[in-house]
């Protein structure tokens, strides 16, 4: 302890003493409140420490007990959420075979892994003639016809993710064939990559081409057989078919175009008229003449009746007037400006005069001489003839003299047949050119099928299938159908005809259905 500079020194006095001996006991009275303070601040802090160390050791077992309930309820949400997805995925397996079940059509589900069949509906079942659950289990391989066709199917199913209404053979467990339509898509299905398919039994449908292809070849080996001579020609008429050697066939500079059909009802003379109205529409000179001298109208369709005609084919054929006096300028009555001109070449709607020319004919020279003065004289760029149906004179010596010949027909057997013999005989008469047209089509979308059908029974260029349009049966405004309906399909698959007669683009434009066509 150091020495206190308040104690005195040796010559002190006895007060100073007792001073500093009571100094000194209350720095020793000091040091030892100064002991228990310590004494008391370290039990306090020890006690502190130990409380301290309780509330750390309590709070981590409060934690471990918080992570353990903590991992057990994670345990517990994950066991029902799982639970749930598995309910919602049962729930999808049923809603979805509910659906496909209720679906009148086949389904079938495929694994894709090894082709294996993991469900079927009753519609699958009913279209192989056995029991649904009886093809669960067993390949899809051996439902087609051909394997490698389910191989194609497959392989166009993986580049392309969907395949639809392709066309297959299927066959049944005895071995019979079915051509179907199918649909494939790619699902999964139990948890495991899988093939759902949709089927179409087309079987009927594929028997029918067959057996109308099996018709076609008939009536094609028929034509064929059929005696090359001219005599064909002459043996097919009504009367006087010596005028095919008189009549003298020479091409001047106008284009002559008969619109034909084998059988009346065809539409060949509205056909006829219209393609008329588009090739004056595109800046043509063109001639409309009435050849169907027993039964002409076309008169009507060009908004001419039969009392204002003047003369007409009949008397010209007659020798009761000029070839010049002949022509009606019809360009007016088109209810719209056009480019060009046409001119319509009436027949006699007399009865008097229909039965004259009937009773006792004509010169085959003058009706023949009668188209090239016509073209020459009205300088024309197309004449049109509409022609009588049937292989009678009139059309026979028409044919002869033309380069385009245009046969109407409509897609059943009377005109499929009917239109053979017409084409045969067209070629034994060395027409240069002859074009088909399909009208009154039903349905839309038989158009293709139809031309194919067409093109494959008559081997003959096909300018324009045109659908049925009862529009056109029921027009009668003023004008022509196509200039009042542009953009009707009637007068576009009529514009295909005016191009395949001319080469010309009607209207200045491509038809917007060609490639439909």
């Amino acid at each position: 302890m150091s020495s206190d500079p308040a104690a005195p020194g040796p010559e002190a006095s006895r007060e100073e003493l007792l001073a500093a001996g009571e100094a000194l006991r209350r720095r020793v009275a000091e040091l030892e409140q100064e002991k228990r303070d310590l004494e008391v601040m370290l039990e306090t802090a020890a006690e502190h420490a130990d409380h301290v160390s309780e509330a750390l050791e309590t709070e981590r077992n409060d934690l471990a007990t918080m992570l353990e309930m903590t991992t057990e309820h994670a345990d517990t949400v994950e066991d029902e959420l799982h639970e749930r997805a598995a309910a919602a995925l049962l729930k999808s397996a049923q809603e979805l075979r509910m659906i496909v079940e209720a679906t009148p059509a086949p389904v079938i589900i495929v694994r894709l892994a090894d082709g294996e069949i993991v469900y079927v509906n009753a519609m699958m079942g009913a279209l192989f003639r056995t029991d649904a659950s009886d093809m669960i289990g067993r390949n899809a391989v051996d439902l087609y016809y051909d394997a490698a066709e389910r191989e194609s199917v497959i392989r166009t199913l993986r580049e392309e993710r969907s395949v639809d209404r392709q066309e297959v053979r299927f066959k049944r467990y005895d071995g019979t064939l079915i051509w179907v339509e199918i649909s494939l898509r790619i699902l999964d299905f139990n948890d495991e990559p899988s093939v759902l398919s949709a089927l179409h039994d087309i079987t009927a449908r594929k028997e029918d081409e067959q057996r109308l292809q099996q018709q076609v070849e008939a009536l094609r080996l028929e034509l064929e057989e059929t005696s090359s001579h001219a005599e064909l020609a002459r043996s097919t008429g009504t009367t006087r078919f010596e005028n095919l050697d008189a009549a003298v066939v020479r091409r001047g500079s106008t284009d002559l175009v008969a619109v034909h059909s084998f059988r009346g009802g065809n539409g060949k003379s509205s056909i006829a008229a219209n393609v008329a109205v588009l090739l004056a529409a595109a800046g043509q000179r063109v001639g409309l003449l009435d050849a169907d001298l027993q039964s002409p109208g076309v008169h009507l369709l060009l908004g001419q009746s039969g009392k204002d005609l003047g003369h007409t084919l009949d008397d010209f054929l007659l020798g009761n007037c000029r070839i010049d006096e002949l022509a009606i300028d019809v360009t007016g009555k088109l209810g719209q400006h056009v480019d060009g001109k046409l001119f319509l070449i009436p027949a006699s709607v007399n009865p008097g005069t229909m039965a004259q020319i009937l009773s006792q004919g004509y010169d085959a020279q003058r009706l023949t001489q009668s188209l090239y003065e016509l073209g020459e004289l009205l300088g024309l760029d197309t004449l049109l003839i509409d022609t009588h149906p049937g292989l009678n004179e009139e059309a026979l010596l028409i044919m002869r003299a033309v380069q385009t010949l245009v046969v109407v027909l409509r897609p059943d057997k009377q005109d499929f047949e009917g239109t053979g013999v017409t084409v045969q005989v067209a070629r034994q008469l060395e027409v240069p050119r002859i074009l088909l047209v399909a009208n009154q089509i039903a349905q839309t979308s038989q158009l293709h099928a139809v031309r194919s059908r067409m093109q494959k029974t008559f081997n003959c260029e096909v300018a324009a299938v045109i659908p049925h349009s009862t529009e056109l049966m029921s027009f009668e405004e003023e004008g022509a159908f196509v200039l009042r309906h542009p953009d009707h399909p009637v007068t576009m698959a009529l514009q295909l005809v005016a191009q395949a007669t001319k080469g010309a683009t009607v209207r200045g434009q491509a038809p917007r259905d060609a490639a439909q066509q």
